[in-house]
């Protein structure tokens, strides 16, 4: 009994000891728990704090660039810094310009200054006002220095010394006259080597593909055949026919890839990966316009060989010299959407084009051969058509840099005082082209609307009572216009006569709605649809 109460004191005695033990344990850990919720107290406050401190610092700053930056003065034009300091309405700019610049229309009137990304522009949308901008002396507003911005931008390219209207008076008479004739007839030999199969090509049967995809590597695979050579000077050569095909086909490709990524890179709003990627793509183009591999190419055109010369002249070293190209591709696209749209209208064209080729096949090399100038002026049903086409589709910006403070005196005696270092920015999408002041249902693709009742060309148009002189601005006005319209019409003319003549080309869903536009390419030239268009074609029976 003895050893067993003591045994039972013993046991009694060691839980008092391990129940001590786990009490102290457990305020132990209580003490650390309770010092670590301190700490992090202390380091979220301070982290508050810090934070807070740091978004009083920021709402300052803010308060301090609002309050200190541009204000409008009494003599310019409506101002309107958007409510984002520096940025302004870069964001909205950008995402769709038409829409943006038709509200700033709406609130402001036909000329308004806007903030973007740091940089104020100065927007006119009065037609009756664009020659004083156009012919404005370079002094004041200079085209050359955006120009040489979006070109390193999108392409690298480097032109010390770049003048634009010398270089475009050298160019201009490559692209004029007899060489205008060569060019158009080498155009039409090289459409027939990319769209009619070789001896070995395929039957009339049915084809379903994109007509976008369609008309832009037609006309670029063509239009580079025909401004940088071929593989043999007789385009007679089935093996260099089918040379030409892959090689054009390659080249298209590749700048194909790139075009995907050319109007971020014009905004500088490439991201890390697609910047990288961009540069990839444009070294592998670049490798095809290689000066030894356009030297060893026949059938060059003059304004290669001349524009060559000029950037040798300028000290342009042999890899800036390769970058450099343009197409009209999308126009194509556009024409040919609206035509198959419009049944009545696509018989039209189609009735004049037989009249004017005497229902000779367009197929044929001979043909080529007698082409001129003279036979491609003469189709009015055609030209009003394009020229509608290109009313609704064109949208580029003119940009003028503002070299030195400045009066511009607008319609009605109207005065603006424009100061040095903006930019001053047409935009011939909003007015004239789709403006319902000059154009009924501007909205609207009317075929004649470019024609009179005699069949000649429509040039009057009116706004407010007075006469337009720029009306369609697809091509630029003025000092700038394109020096490649010319080329670029009869180019455009004879891709549509081939597909048309040579090709039964249906619509896959003949009640599926006309695409919209790809809003990033406001401001570029011809715009891309949003998603192509399918349609089937077939070599016609012979």
């Amino acid at each position: 009994a003895k050893k067993g109460s003591a045994r039972s004191r013993k046991e009694s005695g060691g839980d008092r000891r391990a129940g001590e033990r786990h009490r102290q344990k457990r305020a132990g850990e209580r003490a650390r728990a309770s010092a670590l919720l301190r700490t992090m107290g202390a380091f979220v406050l301070g982290a508050s704090w810090l934070s807070f401190l740091l978004l009083l610092l920021l709402l300052f700053l803010l308060l301090v660039v609002s309050l200190s930056g541009r204000t409008r003065r009494p003599d310019e034009p409506p101002l309107d810094r958007g409510h984002i300091p520096w940025l302004g309405h870069a964001l909205a700019f950008g995402k769709d310009a038409a829409k943006f610049l038709s509200e700033m229309k709406e609130k402001h009137g036909d000329i308004f200054t806007v903030q973007v990304a740091g940089k104020f522009i100065t927007v006119l949308l009065d037609p009756l006002s664009y020659e004083v901008v156009l012919w404005e002396s370079c002094a004041k507003l200079d085209f050359g220095q955006y120009a040489r911005i979006l070109m390193k931008r999108m392409f690298d390219v480097t032109l010390p010394n770049y003048d634009s209207n010398e270089e475009k008076a050298m160019l201009r008479p490559t692209l004029k006259d007899k060489n205008l004739h060569s060019l158009t007839k080498a155009m039409c030999l090289n459409l027939q080597t990319i769209l009619l199969p070789g001896p070995d090509g395929a039957s009339g049967q049915w084809k379903e593909e994109g007509l976008f995809q369609l008309s832009y590597r037609t006309m670029f695979r063509a239009g580079f055949l025909t401004l940088y050579g071929n593989e043999s000077k007789d385009y007679e050569d089935v093996n260099c026919q089918a040379k030409d095909r892959a090689h054009s086909m390659e080249v298209y490709n590749a700048y194909y890839k790139l075009d995907r990524f050319l109007m971020k890179a014009a905004r500088s709003t490439l991201s890390v990966v697609e910047k990288q990627n961009f540069y990839n793509i444009r070294k592998d183009l670049w490798n095809f316009f290689s000066m030894e591999r356009l030297d060893s190419r026949a059938n060059q055109s003059v304004w290669l060989t001349i524009y060559k010369e000029h950037l040798v002249d300028l000290g342009v070293n042999e890899d800036m010299q390769t970058r450099a190209m343009s197409n009209a591709g999308p126009a194509v696209f556009w024409l040919l959407l609206f035509l198959l749209k419009h049944p009545p209208v696509m018989a039209a064209v189609q009735a004049e084009m037989e009249k004017l080729f005497r229902n000779r096949r367009l197929a044929t090399r001979p043909t080529c051969e007698i082409l001129n100038q003279d036979v491609l002026d003469s189709t009015p049903i055609f030209d009003s058509a394009l020229n509608e086409t290109l009313r609704l589709t064109a949208a580029p910006f003119i940009s003028r840099e503002v070299l030195q403070d400045m009066a511009l005196r607008l319609t009605a005696g109207r005065e603006y005082h424009l100061r040095k270092g903006d930019r001053l920015c047409l935009f011939p999408f909003i007015s004239p082209q789709r403006d319902p002041g000059i154009y009924k249902e501007p909205e609207k693709f009317i075929y004649n609307r470019f024609l009179n009742s005699d069949g000649t060309e429509k040039k009057d148009f009116y706004k407010g009572g007075q006469r337009l002189k720029y009306y369609n601005m697809p091509w630029g006005a003025g000092i700038n216009v394109c020096i490649g319209k010319f080329f670029a019409v009869n180019s455009i003319k004879l891709c549509v006569f081939h597909l048309l003549n040579c090709f039964d080309v249906e619509l896959i869903d003949p009640a599926k709605e006309i695409p919209g536009f790809d809003k990033e390419r406001y401001g570029f030239g011809m715009l891309q649809p949003e998603t192509d268009v399918r349609i089937r074609y077939k070599l016609k029976d012979q």
